[in-house]
């Protein structure tokens, strides 16, 4: 007597296992490589938002400085607040602070300007006056920005610190 196999369609266990296992690793790897282009993204993002308003910032300091006639703060040493004026009485005085995180500008009676937004925030600003006597003017401005939060979750932290140093134009 002969004995005949039959043949089921369909697969195997080990078949169903075997795709299951390969299809599992492609799709792990397409999450990781999705994430990692995206926070790499975010880090950008960050670094170019910090440096951006870092440089706007500080070259508008330094130009409203060239432009000055003259330092009213800090006369001399380190001050949280730079104080000049220009030769357009109502501009007088320009003054320069940090509030709440802020870089701000106000220019004689005017209203407050904010230099940075609320993606960044403004730490340890410093305006020091270099001067020595008989020489014009030279005030080094210096201030930590650092990325702000935008949501609960975490990401990618950067600050950098800007210093520029700048000297009154003579007459």
């Amino acid at each position: 007597m002969h004995q005949t196999r039959r043949h089921a369609n369909g697969f195997t266990l080990i078949e169903l296992l075997l795709a299951l296992t390969i299809t599992g690793t492609l799709l792990f790897a397409t999450t990781a490589l999705v994430y990692a282009a995206v926070s790499a993204r975010v880090q950008q993002q960050s670094i170019t938002e910090v440096d951006a308003q870092g440089n706007a910032a500080i070259d508008l300091i330094t130009q409203a400085l060239r432009n000055a006639t003259a330092i009213v703060s800090p006369v001399s040493g380190s001050s949280d607040s730079l104080q000049l004026v220009t030769a357009a009485s109502p501009l007088n005085p320009t003054i320069f602070q940090a509030l709440n995180g802020t870089l701000e500008r106000t220019q004689g009676t005017g209203a407050t300007v904010s230099l940075t937004n609320s993606h960044v925030a403004v730490t340890g600003l410093a305006f020091t006056n270099l001067s020595r006597p008989g020489t014009s003017s030279i005030v080094q401005v210096r201030f930590t920005l650092s990325r702000v939060s935008s949501r609960s979750t975490a990401e990618y932290s950067y600050q950098k610190t800007f210093t520029a140093s700048a000297a009154l134009r003579q007459p």
